[in-house]
């Protein structure tokens, strides 16, 4: 392409291309101002190691881009080739409509950097841009978890993990329960902590994949390499899971707690290397690239320009694109300030009460978390009550784990219809002295599983949510009419603030 079409002098003609160039980095990160927000928020906590290895590798990176720019084909003008147009612009509209369909910021980021590296494709040469895909996609899969590792997804996989485990127990006969990342058994509980949740083996096995893909030139995003990658996801989930299972089951069923520190790392390094070594074995099934000079025809004929237009034209094109996806509104953040103004019942003869210094910290951590507790005494029934509130799902943590926490025993736990409007659950604790009680409710429903009100948050189904958490100081019976009418009360009083917010 050449300015010499272009109505102005050449000297006019080359600034206003770079003008023009400069307005498509502005627009862009226009575009992704959330992303880089994000991005940035997340780096005042990371680690002093990670962020010297993220120096290192970026420093290293401008080095080899300025020592190798003629090799790179570097132009300040943009090219329109298909193949890092469709992929910058398919990018953009999967994180849009991400930002939409599931709340989780980290696979916006992802599809940010791999959108951006489409952007970068229409500034250098396409063999360079074709061969540095793969790397440039194992990029985007480390930067947004090396700064907020399981941050959002963690909790999820532990709870499906949990409930999974909890399914096989019920199969073999073993009583069991799961909430969050605690399994209470008919003797004991089985605490599934960060680690268990299989976040970090299957991001590292995703890159293991990634890498071994770039290293032996096979051909990425094919169908073959497609099924190759699902392989391996389902094999690293199944090997987690087999080591949740099989550390309660030793653990907690064999009643062997002295074995489960010294098997927890073997076990989970021999599930890996396994899950490894056959997504290798399934990766040798995908084609490589060949670097014969018909191919390398064929592929740079794919890869030339569209059409005939001219570098300000074709500017302005992009230009406009990325402006109009930069007017999609975004979606907007659930508010938490509503449950400041609960308002329990007078005959409950409720007083606040002060959080412990644990519990402070643990909420100090969620942005927009509020925590309300409350001592009460309904009808000769003396307890605490406690309400969270937050835009993290973190926050809305198992109350049975916080009960174990601080030094009771949970005997037993079921599901339980506390009322007609309230799905709940029941606890025995300490030996039956005690009992208690929690649900999540939100404007249009309650509910006991952590996992439905995982996904009514991600999903934005249901986006006002509040955790109940009530403590018993002496032994109780669901059924009766007292337990009855004070699940009915407290229900009431939270939909009376929550409804349409």
């Amino acid at each position: 392409m050449t300015l010499t079409h272009i109505d102005a002098p050449p000297r006019m003609a080359s600034w206003l291309v770079k003008i023009v160039t400069s307005l498509i980095a502005v627009s862009w990160l226009i575009l992704n101002y959330s992303s880089l927000q994000w991005l940035f928020e997340s780096f005042k906590d990371i680690s002093i190691f990670n962020l010297i290895i993220i120096s290192v590798v970026a420093t290293f990176l401008f080095i080899q881009v300025i020592c190798n720019h003629r090799k790179l084909g570097l132009s300040s003008v943009p090219i329109l080739h298909p193949a890092p147009l469709a992929l910058m612009f398919a990018g953009e509209v999967c994180a849009i409509g991400w930002q939409w369909l599931l709340d989780m910021p980290q696979v916006g980021v992802l599809l940010f950097a791999t959108a951006t590296y489409g952007l970068i494709g229409l500034f250098i040469s396409p063999k360079v841009w074709r061969k540095g895909l793969p790397a440039a996609i194992l990029a985007a899969c480390i930067l947004p978890f090396s700064v907020q590792f399981g941050t959002g997804l963690g909790f999820p996989l532990r709870v499906i993990s949990a409930r999974i485990v909890e399914q096989i127990l019920v199969v073999w006969q073993i009583a069991a329960i799961s909430s969050h990342d605690i399994i209470v058994l008919e003797n004991s509980n089985a605490q599934i902590d960060l680690p268990c949740s299989g976040l970090r083996s299957l991001w590292t096995g995703t890159l293991f994949l990634l890498a071994a893909t770039w290293l032996e030139n096979r051909r990425l995003l094919k169908f073959r390499w497609l099924l190759v990658c699902i392989a391996n996801i389902v094999l690293l989930l199944a090997a987690n899971i087999g080591r949740i299972l099989l550390l309660v089951l030793i653990t907690n069923v064999g009643d062997r707690p002295d074995l489960a520190p010294i098997l927890h790392v073997p076990l989970g390094l021999i599930g890996f290397i396994t899950a490894g070594l056959i997504t290798w074995l399934l990766l040798q099934t995908v084609p490589r690239h060949k670097d014969t000079t018909t191919t390398c025809r064929k592929e740079e004929s794919k890869t030339r320009p569209l059409g005939n237009l001219q570098p300000l034209t074709g500017q302005i094109i992009v230009i406009s694109c990325i402006l109009g996806l930069a007017l999609i509104p975004h979606p907007q953040k659930a508010t938490t300030s509503a449950i400041a103004s609960i308002q329990l019942p007078l005959e409950m003869h409720s007083e606040p009460l002060q959080l412990t210094k644990v519990e402070k910290e643990f909420f100090a951590n969620y942005e927009g978390a509020i925590a309300q507790k409350y001592s009460f005494e309904w009808q000769n029934i003396p307890g605490s009550i406690l309400f969270v509130s937050s835009n993290s799902v973190q926050a809305y943590h198992a109350p049975e784990l916080c009960f174990a926490g601080n030094g009771f025993k949970v005997d037993s736990m079921q599901q339980k219809q506390l009322s007609t409007k309230v799905l709940g659950r029941w606890l025995s604790i300490n030996n039956g002295t005690m009992a208690a009680t929690y649900w999540f409710q939100s404007p249009k429903r309650t509910t006991d599983d952590l996992l439905t009100h995982l996904w009514g948050s991600v999903t934005r189904q249901d986006r006002s949510w509040v955790m109940v958490s009530v403590l018993f100081e002496r032994p109780q019976n669901p059924d009766t009419p007292e337990i009855i009418a004070f699940t009915t009360n407290i229900h009431d009083a939270i939909a009376s603030v929550i409804t349409g917010v």
